[in-house]
């Protein structure tokens, strides 16, 4: 008897076991993971762009925790009462549902579940008896392997809303213009009724009934209250579809183009911040048009954390007269004088310069490059720090040389800065704007100088991870900073006209050769803001000027958006500060003290970081004491008739500029022929080509050696300063085996160009 009905009893469960199996193995409709819409949200969580589907569809994912929870209690009240509490099927609906249908001699009653309801909207078919049944082992497949939160999740959605709107989420973002996390009663009935009444907006009336309904099923059961329903009942239906977000379009673009694989990207963007920055840009077209240029572009980036707080990449996305669309920001484009703070403060870590040295600015030929100034002026002679303040060329030229061009572009690269080409292509152009920039990453390399020295990688996207490193020295940071910091500057907008920010700024304007391009960058405490304005198509224009159209565009910007005054001081200071000593430097020129320096003062320097190189300007000559001539080397002198005194003597150039500084004459009866033109390099071998032997002693060296009648010589090997010797004196290098570069300079500015060949014997 017991066996009988142990084989009856598994003869009735094979059937539900294989249907069970049936379920489990039976694939799920592919419909399930439709294509979405994707997502760009501002960094407070607002959406900032929303895209169609790859099917054309407005379809936002939502996790079932980011929907409002009023919404989600309705909808299981309105559609689905006992979600929780079936599989799938609810037994007593269908109950329900064909005694209504049998007494009214129709369908009047589907008994559809949310579960039933998501089969039928990810299998659309015609509603037969053969179509129910499929809908409910779909439920039932879906209850069994999604789960209840995760098919209500999928229904919230994927139920349509109307044309191709469909989900919750493209819905709220359609009807009320903001994603569904927190709603008013009236904005949930509204959308929870929606997907009932598919012919929206076409029968108004129809519209609020059904809104209605969904009202007063939220009142029986307790979800509002009677106030709240009353002042629900009595507010106006939406008018109709709003558009969905297309905002801060370049910054989408980029975004989108950046992470293509992301649904939705919370980006580090400032809606408040990002409005106002388009805002004061477009109330500057006028002008810009004016300059000659049509498009201008901004980043500001949050010093502290590297964000990028707004972005610009045009004056206008949609005019295609001015080719609105391309992303300025991430072009790249000439930044001009931009780039020299950051030479400034490596040529003070190096010890080539100290902010009172004197450098010369007069023209002087680079091969076939000949820089002049903006202005076209010249000052002859120069403190760096003026240098920088007034953005001359010539000074920061021969910086570069001294200073190593191939140690400047390794650094700009340590902090993110890199041109199209090779960096062998610039030369030295580059720090007059030959080596093209984003306006993005230059941004993001002033900031750096706002927190001491230390780069991050700037972000667009709220939580990434950014590693920090120190570029440069803070103090030699802190001395770039007092350079950048004077307001009585040549690159200051026109005060007359123009109200400066009251807090302490620093900054630098760039010019592009041509005028094609003009930059102007700046920092405060909490932003660095980065403008550039010009044309996309490279024209240039007599008006684009950075200190003109640039300049005045981001003041307003940092007086916009740092309201608090800020005496100028940064937290790491301090650290700076401990980083810095005063040195005794000559009086007149910035260098060390030489023999003929009678007077001195002292300059802050970094400790470890002393330029070396005596004052090449004060010189000694033995003169004649009543005529001022120099003393003739065959005359014969009495006691008392001749005096030595230290004169100031400038290179050629600068005496040309400025009429001074030339030594004194030998008398006209001394008969000395004085050439200006008296360099004479002995070694090495112009063309030459040497052969040192590896690891024999005092045999791997090539011996440096010139004669001038103009004082000490300066040797400059690959570009790099090597050392100074007097007039005779023999200089021993080790230079690399390949062909090198020796540029010998005198203390009257004569310049001689020798290349040699190494090869080493091993």
């Amino acid at each position: 008897m017991f066996s009988v009905l142990k084989r009856k009893s598994v003869k009735f469960l094979l059937p539900f076991i294989a249907f069970i199996v049936l379920l489990l193995v039976y694939p799920l409709p592919g419909k399930l993971e439709p294509s979405w819409s994707r997502q760009i949200l501002y960094s407070d969580g607002e959406v900032m762009r929303t895209t169609l589907s790859q099917d054309e569809k407005w379809r936002v994912f939502l996790p079932l925790k980011e929907i409002d929870p009023l919404l989600i209690k309705t909808t299981l009240c309105y559609e689905d009462r006992f979600f929780y509490y079936h599989p799938g099927i609810n037994p007593f609906s269908v109950v329900r549902a064909i005694f209504q249908n049998l007494k009214a001699g129709k369908i009047v009653s589907g008994a559809s579940t949310i579960t039933m309801q998501l089969a039928r909207i990810v299998e659309p078919k015609k509603r037969t008896i053969l179509s129910k049944l499929v809908e409910g082992f779909r439920a039932l497949q879906f209850e069994l392997r999604l789960g209840k939160d995760r098919v209500l999740e999928m229904y919230l959605n994927l139920a349509p809303y109307g044309g191709n709107i469909e989900g919750v989420g493209a819905a709220s973002l359609a009807y009320f213009g903001k994603l569904p996390h927190k709603l008013a009663p009236e904005q949930v009935a509204f959308l929870v009724s929606l997907p009932r009444n598919p012919l929206i907006f076409k029968d108004m009336k129809k519209l609020r009934e059904g809104r209605d309904r969904v009202l007063e099923c939220m009142f029986k059961r307790g979800i509002i209250d009677e106030k709240e329903y009353k002042r629900a009942v009595a507010t106006s239906l939406p008018a109709g579809r709003k558009p969905f977000p297309f905002e801060a379009p370049h910054a989408s673009d980029f975004l989108l183009s950046k992470y293509p694989g992301e649904r939705e990207i919370k980006s580090t963007i400032k809606r408040y911040l990002q409005k106002r920055v388009e805002s004061i840009l477009s109330s500057y077209r006028k002008s810009i048009f004016s300059s000659g240029a049509t498009n201008a572009s901004v980043v500001v980036i949050e010093n502290e954390t590297g964000r990028v707080r707004a972005l610009v990449g045009s004056l206008d996305y949609w005019d295609r007269s001015i080719d609105g669309q391309v992303r300025g920001f991430y072009a790249f484009r000439s930044p001009g004088s931009a780039l020299k703070p950051f030479l400034y403060a490596l040529a003070i870590e190096e010890g080539v310069i100290n902010p009172e040295m004197l450098i010369e600015d007069a023209p002087y030929r680079f091969s076939n490059f000949s820089p002049i100034n903006f202005s076209g002026k010249w000052s002859g002679l120069v403190k760096a720090e003026d240098a920088l303040a007034y953005s001359l060329n010539i000074p920061f030229v021969l910086i570069l040389r001294r200073t190593g061009y191939r140690k400047f572009i390794d650094r700009l690269a340590s902090g993110g800065l890199v041109g199209p080409f090779s960096p062998e292509d610039y030369g030295l152009t580059v720090i007059t704007g030959g080596m093209d920039v984003r306006l993005l990453e230059l941004t993001n390399l002033y900031s750096a100088l706002a927190r001491g020295g230390v780069y991050m990688d700037y972000t667009l996207v709220e939580g990434t991870r950014r590693d920090k490193r120190k570029i440069f020295r803070p103090g030699a940071v802190l001395l770039t900073l007092r350079a950048l910091g004077k307001r009585n500057r040549p690159d200051a907008p026109d005060l007359a006209s123009f109200t400066m920010p009251r807090t302490v700024v620093y900054w630098k304007t760039g010019t592009s050769w041509g005028r094609r391009d003009a930059w102007s960058i700046g920092f405060v405490r909490k932003y660095t803001v980065g403008v550039w304005v010009g044309n996309f198509n490279g024209e240039g224009a007599e008006g684009i000027v950075g200190a003109k159209i640039a300049s005045p565009i981001m003041f307003d910007i940092l007086r916009s958006i740092e309201n608090e005054v800020w005496d100028g001081k940064f937290s790491w200071e301090r650290r700076a500060l401990k980083e810095l000593e005063y040195v005794r430097v000559c009086r007149f020129s910035g260098y060390k003290p030489s023999e003929g320096c009678s007077h001195t003062k002292l300059v802050q320097v970094l400790k470890d970081a002393h330029p070396h190189v005596e004052c090449p300007f004060h010189r000694k000559f033995i003169l004649e004491r009543k005529t001022g001539y120099r003393a003739c080397p065959w005359k014969q002198y009495r006691a008392g008739e001749l005096v030595e005194k230290a004169l100031l003597i400038f290179p050629p150039p600068v005496q040309r500029i400025t009429g001074k500084g030339r030594p004194p004459s030998y008398a006209p009866d001394c008969k000395i022929s004085e050439d200006s033109h008296s360099l004479v390099v002995v070694s090495p071998v112009n063309g030459g080509t040497y052969m040192p032997v590896e690891g024999v002693k005092n045999a791997r060296y090539v011996p440096l050696l010139a004669f001038s009648s103009y004082g000490k010589i300066h040797w400059f090997l690959n570009g790099k300063f090597i050392g100074t010797t007097v007039s005779g004196e023999t200089l021993k290098i080790t230079p690399p085996e390949g062909e090198n570069t020796v540029v010998v300079q005198d203390a009257a500015g004569v310049t001689k160009k020798i290349k040699f060949h190494v090869i080493i014997v091993k």
